[in-house]
């Protein structure tokens, strides 16, 4: 016997909520998403640039309103958008001939919300950089002090024309130590932006460096820019140069609190295609003998921070070698010596005992003594008589006490072989160069900003992605 049997299916009726009406009582305008967001211009392109605006009512002619905010007042463009009846796209012309080279402004342009419609975009924000036409100009070496990475080569580039100069990506160069497998590659179009002395006098001589805040790259993976103000903080902003080696003092200004950490210099050397010329490190040396009885002194204490480094204890972890530099300046009837002194850390109250040798293989006299550059450096003699300096590459130097009376005695060989002898006894007083005042900080990136040094084998922070 057949059995019929029969199914019935329940299909709930799918219902969708009907869209929402749209509110504007006017055209129903909206910014296009074709419009830049982010644009850039070389000094030859055109000073003009277009926006689309659109309308989903375009019943009649209808004169459109705009809303422009323009903090730098560089943007030329009508207010109001004229749309002809039928007309449901508009392109507005923008003109930024007011900007200069090397200048970034935003322009923001709103519509009213009667005029805007709900499926559309009714603000536009639009950041345009007028840029410099950038030259390729070689590479350097640049060094982080900061963060540990050591040394690593980075493009130089010149703004066409200009003595502006910039490193490319100088953090790009650690990417390896940076990232993990796996890690995204780091973003680019980070600059060191800086001006050099051009002219042959000026020798490509470090110049000058915008006041103010720089993004460096440092922030995909640190809390850190750069903050040069040398009017507010003379002690920690400066501008170094040694033939084709720069060191640009700097702070690092955390971007989450607005703290200020110092004593750590952007270093780099322009070692391939340098333009300029390298002066002979020891023009001006002589060689003449001489044997001085010096009739003053003056010693001056510098911290630790410019050449304590990195050891191993006996155990193969990671120590610090706390290295203290003091500069003595001996006076007399004949000239001035000065001399760079290394020596273990004893906090600048007391000038050490002991004998210290002067050997340009060591550190004092590889980083300073043997070069010139505008004036002299670590370990020298000064003789007026014959408007020589003798840079001192060899030799030792003496210093002990009695009774708070110190004697200092100096024996030495400048690069070009000058013997040098030279005496002095008398008591000291140390000028501590590293004392900080305790009157507030003068203003700088944030009202009562406090600068912050970095301890001795310690560096900033690192953020992994």
């Amino acid at each position: 016997m057949l059995m019929g049997v029969s199914f019935t299916a329940c299909v709930d009726e799918l219902v969708r909520d009907a869209s929402p009406e749209d509110t504007a009582t006017g055209t129903q305008a909206y910014f296009s998403e074709n419009n830049e967001k982010s644009m850039a211009f070389l000094p030859d392109d055109d000073t003009v640039f277009s926006i689309e605006i659109g309308r989903r009512n375009a019943t009649g002619a209808f004169d459109l309103p705009l809303q422009i905010i323009d903090e730098k007042g560089v943007f030329l463009l009508e207010d109001t958008v004229k749309f002809a009846a039928g007309e449901s796209l508009k392109e507005v012309e923008v003109d930024f001939s007011a900007m200069d080279l090397g200048m970034e402004a935003d322009l923001i342009i709103s519509l009213d919300p009667e005029d805007a419609t709900i499926y559309g975009n009714s603000t536009l924000t639009i950041s345009v950089l007028r840029d410099y036409k950038w030259i390729d100009r070689g590479s350097v070496t640049f060094t982080d002090n900061a963060f540990g990475f050591g040394d690593g080569p980075v493009q130089i580039q010149q703004a066409e024309k200009l003595e502006i100069f910039r490193l490319l990506d100088p953090y790009n160069t650690f990417e390896e130590e940076l990232l993990d497998d796996g890690d995204d590659p780091l973003e680019t179009g980070y600059s060191f932006v800086f001006s050099l002395d051009t002219t042959k006098v000026g020798n490509y001589k470090l110049k000058s460096i915008a006041k103010g805040t720089q993004d460096i790259g440092m922030t995909q993976w640190s809390v850190y820019g750069i903050y040069y103000d040398p009017e507010n903080y003379p002690d920690y902003c400066y501008l170094k140069t040694n033939g084709n080696s720069y060191t640009a003092g700097i702070l690092f200004y955390d971007v989450t609190t607005g703290g200020l950490v110092a004593g750590i210099p952007l270093e780099f050397t322009w070692d391939v295609d340098f333009p300029g010329e390298l002066p002979d490190p020891y023009e001006g040396d002589a060689t003449v003998n001489l044997d001085w009885t010096m009739s003053s002194a003056e010693v001056s204490y510098w911290g630790y921070e410019g050449y304590s480094y990195e050891i191993e204890d006996q155990y193969g972890s990671a120590d610090y070698a706390i290295v203290d530099e003091f500069e003595i300046a001996l006076s007399g009837s004949n000239g001035d010596i000065v001399l760079s002194l290394l020596t273990d850390y004893v906090g600048g109250e007391l000038l050490p005992t002991g004998e210290y040798p002067i050997n340009a293989s060591d550190k004092e006299n590889t980083m300073r003594a043997g070069f010139k550059a505008g004036e002299p450096d670590g370990s020298y003699v000064e003789v007026p008589s014959i408007g020589a300096t003798l840079y001192l590459t060899e030799g030792k130097v003496e210093i002990a006490e009695a009774d708070d009376v110190y004697t200092i005695q100096v024996e030495g060989k400048s690069a070009l072989g000058s013997e040098i002898k030279a005496s002095w006894t008398g008591s000291v007083s140390i000028i501590d160069q590293t004392a900080e005042e305790d009157e507030d900080e003068p203003a700088g990136v944030k009202a009562q900003a406090k600068i912050k040094r970095l301890q001795p084998g310690k560096k900033l922070p690192i953020i992994r992605k």
